[in-house]
């Protein structure tokens, strides 16, 4: 057994080795080889995530297509969204006083702002599976933001595990974060936009090398998987004069005038609910999304068909006035 001590002692020395590198200002070499391999843990994670819901999505639905909660009696689309949030209410209600309650992109935030990029691994475990449940039950919501939670925190985990320094830390949160946004939607770069300029808040060499080695290795796992296929198949289009820029402005104005009355509504609905129990929070938004399920099934689930549908359909198949009823719905 001699080897075997002689090894463990080797590879202590390794990791103690690294750790001293990394800390260190030109420690670069080092930052891109643990960026490359938090991007192969995240894609794997994100492949993981995915898998679950799509597949149980396929199981249930009996259409071979994932998100086509169309199809589904009138009975189950009320039905899926309130059992589902039920359930997880009660977990939450269960576990109220619990630490592993606080998930998504604030709380990477908040962790990177004030713990150094010290993620729970108990809080990915839980974001998993609560966020796959949400999904697959049709609620409302998307798959993008606890992707980048279990990037960053499946990163964070990492890094702990080898006991490396802060500075270290904070970058592989960050590419983490650029990993999950690159695998979810197919796109190495809008993964490392939004991990400068979200997760880590600047621009730098040490960070912005490893960044895009854990984007694009998190892409082709995900590519390896799920094939090539971006995540919205837009038409080609091109102006035919300049007077059409016109158009694309008053559409900006638009957007973000929905977008600043949503994110109103949510800071609303949160102070008004804050207060209550999380059984009567989730079980309120359950029965909310499926009585509206009802009527406009579109809702249910992450979106993408009903964006590629309008897309490729050139809304001959999908009106302007079913695109606004989605609209306010989903705000709603």
């Amino acid at each position: 057994m001699a080897w075997m001590t002689r090894l463990k002692q080797n590879l202590s020395l390794q990791l103690e080795n690294l750790r001293l590198r990394v800390s260190h200002v030109e420690a670069l070499p080092q930052l891109a080889i643990l960026g490359l391999a938090s991007g192969l843990v995240t894609g794997l994670v994100i492949v993981a995530f995915r898998m679950i819901i799509e597949h149980t999505q396929a199981q249930f639905l009996g259409s071979g297509h994932e998100e086509d909660y169309e199809q589904l009696r009138l009975w189950l689309r009320f039905a899926l969204p309130m059992l589902s949030g039920l359930f997880l209410g009660l977990v939450y209600q269960l576990l109220k006083r619990s630490e592993m309650l606080h998930v998504g992109v604030i709380h990477v935030m908040i962790r990177m702002s004030h713990y150094q990029g010290v993620l729970p691994f108990r809080n990915l475990i839980f974001q998993f599976f609560a966020a796959a449940l949400l999904i697959i039950g049709g609620h409302s919501v998307g798959r993008e933001g606890p992707s980048v939670h279990l990037g960053a925190a499946s990163s964070s985990v990492m890094g702990q595990y080898l006991k490396l320094p802060n500075n270290a830390l904070r970058i592989l949160v960050g590419c983490g974060s650029a990993a999950a946004i690159a695998a979810s939607f197919n796109t190495p770069l809008a993964g490392v936009i939004f991990a400068m300029e979200v997760i880590l808040l600047e621009y730098s060499v040490s960070s912005f090398i490893p960044i895009i080695l854990a984007a694009v290795s998190a892409t082709t796992i995900m590519q390896i998987f799920f094939g090539s296929k971006i995540a919205f198949n837009a038409p080609q289009v091109g102006l035919e004069s300049l007077a059409e820029l016109t158009y694309i402005v008053f559409c900006g104005l638009i957007i973000g005038l929905i977008a600043s009355l949503f994110i109103q509504l949510v800071q609303m609905f949160n102070r008004l609910s804050h207060q209550r129990p999380a059984l009567l929070r989730f079980t309120t938004a359950g029965i909310m999304t499926g009585l509206l399920a009802v009527w406009v099934p579109q809702i249910m689930g992450i979106g993408y068909d009903t964006v590629n549908h309008a897309l490729s359909a050139s809304l001959s198949n999908i009106g302007i006035a079913s695109l606004l009823v989605i609209v306010g719905v989903k705000n709603g």
